[in-house]
């Protein structure tokens, strides 16, 4: 009899340890929260930039993939301090900008894989279509 009690308890001890393995720190239950189940196909990078010393507006490019081996998405001149892109998930993305400071041009470069982040809500995977990837092209002082 104390041998059965034994086994119960370490079976029991085991499943418990088993079904809290499962369980990620990150999953919630949440009802009420809004849950996005279809995984989003385009995602906003945001660009964050400083101003130009010279004044004139700094050109941009954002390249899909490296800039060594990358396509041109697209090329402009801005003044803003912030610009938005909708693109693609699942691909890295490349910018630079060119800003020109006594004569001189100086060249700011960042690039990073923009994927789709999800999470666990009441058993269900559950996307965030609100996140962005922020590349910061702003200059060192």
């Amino acid at each position: 009899m104390r041998k059965q009690l034994k086994y119960s308890i370490l079976a029991l001890g085991f499943i418990a340890m088993t079904a809290s393995c499962n369980k990620s720190k990150d999953d919630i239950c949440d009802p009420d929260q809004i849950c996005y189940t279809s995984k989003p196909d385009e995602l906003y990078i945001k660009l964050e930039l400083s101003t130009n010393p010279s004044s004139e507006p700094i050109e941009i490019s954002l390249y899909e993939d490296y800039l060594d081996d990358g396509e041109l998405y697209d090329s402009f001149f801005t003044t803003e301090s912030t610009v938005y892109y909708l693109v693609p998930v699942g691909k890295r993305y490349t910018a630079t900008a060119k800003y020109k400071k006594d004569g001189d041009n100086i060249l700011v470069l960042d690039s990073d894989r923009l994927t789709s982040i999800s999470y666990e809500n009441c058993e269900e995977t559950c996307y965030d279509w609100d996140e962005e990837l922020v590349l910061d092209l702003k200059l060192v002082e």
